[in-house]
């Protein structure tokens, strides 16, 4: 059977003991902290003076710092990232804010037959029309009151630094799932629900070998090779119907056999989060489609850098002490069109 991977499942396969480092700009200064996950539960950092001390002297804002990467990641933790089957990750410092895609999808080599005296065929950039992706800032913060430095409210600066975590995570499902989901799929990456059998499940399973004969059929235009998909991207409540129509069984006498190809399902809700009154809401996959998918080839994470924590001091006139600030700046390079398949399903 394919691995299925959600949140639930990715949170269950963690070890149970790990370290984790974390990169901070202090003083504008790269460090690193160290979260520390022992039998499965993360080290609580806690603070051994109260807050409104530790504003007062460079270590204490640094123990501030700490504590609030740890409780950031202790939120990461809550939202485990399930689009890395799908990308290839590129990290370089040095990406400009528009990067050309070409190098990433337009590489082209092949071995040959080395005949004595000839000369090796080096790879080659297939040259068409410049295409780039922009690296996005992407950025969120909160504030150390100085209600909370008087009152001590160290459990609310907890509780901002984990849901600090939580929409950083939730955020990066989101823009490298959303591409997927929300792409306006033309003729040759669509599958239609199966009408031609009796029951639900004969129509679901049917229509996901559909969905793979069809892909496999699809050339791409430049390279020539077939789109193969084995990755199922769904909602979260088609899981039981999806591993049963996939796997192996007897319908009226007929004995059908365990879908094959398909080695991984993802599955994706989306997130709802609010800032105040404002409502922010990453949308799932539907209940009524799945999305077959090729990867690697034509899907990229570009990370200039990630999440980086960094605090500075607030604002008298608002009384506010400080202000904890994470960036982080990340690209995107999706081609659904060269590596998509988008099903419809079957209703019940």
């Amino acid at each position: 059977m394919p691995k299925i991977i959600s949140i639930d499942s990715l949170k269950s396969q963690r070890p149970k003991d790990r370290e984790i480092q974390i990169p901070v700009l202090f003083n504008g200064e790269p460090r690193n902290v160290v979260a520390k996950v022992v039998n499965g539960e993360m080290e609580v950092y806690n603070f051994n003076k109260p807050i409104g001390e530790m504003l007062t002297t460079p270590a204490g804002l640094y123990d501030i710092i700490q504590k609030s990467v740890v409780d950031l990641q202790l939120g990461r933790e809550e939202v485990p990232l399930l689009y890395t089957p799908i990308y290839r990750k590129i990290e370089d410092r040095n990406f400009s804010e528009y990067v050309d895609t070409t190098p990433f999808t337009r590489a082209e080599i092949v071995f040959m037959e080395k005949m004595e005296l000839e000369g090796v065929v080096f790879g080659t950039r297939r040259i068409g029309q410049k295409d780039t992706v922009p690296i996005i800032t992407y950025a969120a913060g909160f504030s150390i009151t100085e209600d909370m430095k008087e009152y001590d409210k160290t459990w609310e600066f907890t509780e901002y630094n984990r849901a600090f975590g939580e929409a950083y995570n939730s955020l990066l499902n989101h823009i490298h799932l959303n591409p997927i989901i929300q792409y306006k799929y033309q003729a040759k990456n669509l599958t239609p629900a199966d009408t031609t059998k009796e029951t639900y499940m004969e129509k679901l399973r049917e229509t996901i070998k559909n969905g793979l004969k069809h892909a496999a059929a699809d050339k791409n235009t430049v390279t020539r090779s077939p789109r193969r998909a084995r990755i199922l991207v769904a909602n979260s409540a088609m899981k039981w119907d999806l591993e049963e129509a996939m796997s192996r069984m007897v319908i009226k006498g007929t004995e059908y056999p365990a879908i094959s190809g398909i080695d991984t399902i993802i599955l994706y809700d989306g997130w709802t989060g609010m800032v105040g009154e404002k409502v922010v809401e990453y949308p799932g996959v539907p209940v009524d489609k799945a999305y077959l998918v090729e990867p690697g080839k034509y899907f990229r994470e570009l990370i200039k850098h990630d999440l980086l924590i960094d605090a500075q001091a607030g604002d008298l006139k608002r009384l506010i002490e400080q202000d904890i600030v994470g960036r982080a700046r990340r690209g995107v390079i999706a081609s659904p069109a060269n590596a998509v398949e988008e099903l419809t399903l079957p209703t019940k």
